[in-house]
C-alpha cells in the first residue's frame, strides 16, 4: 500500500460521515420556515434553516442553548382574575391560536395599557381582538406595505421568513370594517427601516413579525427602547421551529432579562415596569 493511503482513506470516510451527518440534520430540521426558502429558489437559504432548526431542537453544542424557563399563566396573573370576550372563528393559517390568544388577552386586560404595539399585522385577527378587550386604548399594528413583493430585492439588510404567509396577506382585513378601527392605528412599513417613535410611547409590546434572528432581535430591541426598558413584553413562535426568536430571548435572559416561555403556549413574557 503506498504511503499515506490509509490515512486519506480516513479522511475520506472522516469526510463522508460528516456529509451524512449534515444531511440527516437538513432532513429532519425541515420546517415550513425553512421550506419558504425552496419555493424562493434559495436551496442554501434551505440547508442552513433546517441545519440551525435541528440544533435548537436538540440543544447542539456550537449554538446557545435556549433554555428559556417556563413560567405558569396563573403566575403571571396573580390574584387578578380578568374577563375577556373572545370572537372564535374558523382558524386561518398565520392567525394567533384561540389557546395563545386566551393568554394574550387575560394579560393584556390585568395591564390595561394605554397604548400596544403589535409587530405584525396580518389579517388582524390578533389587532381586533386587543382593541375588543381594551376600552380606551390606541393599539398600534405595523405591517410591510401593501405592495411589497417577496420576489423584489430588498435594501433593509435584514433577512426575511414567512414569504408564504406576506403573499396572500390582506392587512387589517378583520378590523377596517368595524367601529373599533378607529381606535387602532396602522403602519405599513418595513421594521428594518421604521422610525418606532411614529407609534407614540406603548408599553405593551406583541411581537410577531419576520421571526428570522436579525428581525427578532432588532425589532425587540427597538421596543426595549421605545419604552426605556419599561414595558410588558409578548413573543409568539418561540419554539425550536423558529431558532432566531429563541436565539434573541436567549440572549436577552444572559443580559438579565428574566424572560420565559407560558407553559403550553409558543409566547414568551418578559415585564419591567
Amino acid at each position: 500500500m503506498p504511503s499515506g493511503c490509509g490515512s486519506s482513506t480516513e479522511m475520506i470516510n472522516l469526510f463522508l460521515a460528516t456529509r451524512m451527518k449534515r444531511i440527516l440534520r437538513v432532513l429532519f430540521g425541515a420546517n415550513a420556515a425553512a421550506l419558504t426558502y425552496i419555493a424562493r429558489g434559495k436551496p442554501t437559504g434551505f440547508t442552513q434553516a433546517s441545519v440551525r432548526a435541528f440544533r435548537a431542537a436538540r440543544d447542539e453544542p456550537g449554538l446557545s442553548a435556549f433554555d428559556i424557563p417556563t413560567i405558569t399563566l396563573s403566575e403571571i396573573l396573580g390574584d387578578r382574575r380578568p374577563r375577556i370576550c373572545l370572537g372564535v372563528g374558523p382558524y386561518e393559517d398565520g392567525m394567533l391560536p384561540v389557546d395563545q390568544l386566551v393568554a394574550l388577552l387575560a394579560i393584556l386586560v390585568c395591564e390595561q395599557p394605554n397604548e400596544v404595539l403589535e409587530i405584525g399585522t396580518f389579517m388582524g385577527h390578533t389587532t381586533r381582538q386587543m382593541a375588543e378587550a381594551l376600552d380606551t386604548a390606541t393599539i398600534h399594528t405595523v405591517d410591510l406595505p401593501e405592495a411589497f413583493s417577496p420576489t423584489e430585492p430588498s435594501d433593509a439588510g435584514l433577512q426575511k421568513d414567512d414569504f408564504h404567509l406576506i403573499e396572500r396577506r390582506v392587512v387589517g382585513r378583520e378590523f377596517k370594517a368595524l367601529p373599533i378601527a378607529i381606535r387602532i392605528r396602522q403602519h405599513f412599513a418595513d421594521t428594518a427601516t421604521w422610525d418606532f417613535n411614529e407609534c407614540g410611547r406603548p408599553t405593551f409590546f406583541f411581537i410577531d413579525g419576520a421571526h428570522t434572528y436579525e428581525y427578532a432581535r432588532h425589532d425587540s430591541e427597538q421596543c426595549y427602547t421605545l419604552c426605556s426598558g419599561r414595558g410588558v413584553f409578548l413573543w409568539h413562535d418561540c419554539d425550536p421551529s423558529h431558532p432566531g426568536v429563541q436565539r434573541v430571548l436567549s440572549e436577552w435572559s444572559a443580559r438579565g432579562r428574566d424572560v420565559r416561555r407560558i407553559s403550553g403556549t409558543t409566547l414568551a413574557y418578559w415585564k419591567n415596569t
